[in-house]
């Protein structure tokens, strides 16, 4: 694992903790798009480097 995948796991774990710890439809929909956000940096879809298209 390297220190994107863990950083994802950190805010999928914020997420999750945020969904079942309160009853507020705007926190719900605020953890699901953490837990997005969280498997994007999980399965490495957020790229960090920008690649050179021309090469």
């Amino acid at each position: 694992m390297n220190k994107s995948q863990i950083i994802g796991i950190g805010i999928g774990v914020v997420g999750i903790m945020a969904y079942f710890l309160t009853e507020n439809g705007v926190i719900h929909t605020i953890s699901g798009a953490l837990c997005a956000v969280s498997l994007g940096f999980i399965f490495k879809y957020i790229p960090f480097k920008r690649k050179n298209i021309s090469e």
